[in-house]
């Protein structure tokens, strides 16, 4: 993900539902035109392997697993679609007889384009 789509999202109100209110290892930030992923050992103390820095001054860049537990924890389903290598992904998504829909290159755009549709709807 772009750190222009995170910052869409975020002005949005996505928020990580995974690790709600915490850091996570596997979080990814951009920070001055770097991306870093945090990394560091989870047991027994937890600590980061990347400068708090990067933490504070940095982006968060929501993952595919990020974009895909947001949409489980808020009751959507979906289906992600891929007709031939190449062509790209759709992801339908529904809830309480809404569907929204979101077409993109990669699993991880789709998933984005059809978040944004969700969050600007309930704008």
């Amino acid at each position: 993900m772009t750190r222009e789509q995170a910052l869409e999202l975020h002005k949005l109100g996505f928020l990580k539902t995974y690790y709600d209110g915490e850091i996570a290892p596997c979080d990814f930030y951009s920070f001055k035109d770097e991306e870093w992923i945090l990394g560091g050992r989870i047991l027994p103390q937890g600590d980061l392997l990347a400068p708090e820095e990067v933490i504070s001054g940095g982006i968060w860049l929501p993952s595919i697993q990020d974009l895909l537990y947001w949409l489980s924890d808020h009751d959507f389903t979906f289906v992600i679609e891929s007709k031939e290598r190449g062509h790209g992904y759709k992801v339908n998504v529904c809830k309480e007889e809404k569907n929204y829909m979101g077409k993109g290159g990669t699993v991880e755009f789709a998933l984005y384009k059809v978040i944004v549709r969700i969050l600007e709807q309930k704008r």
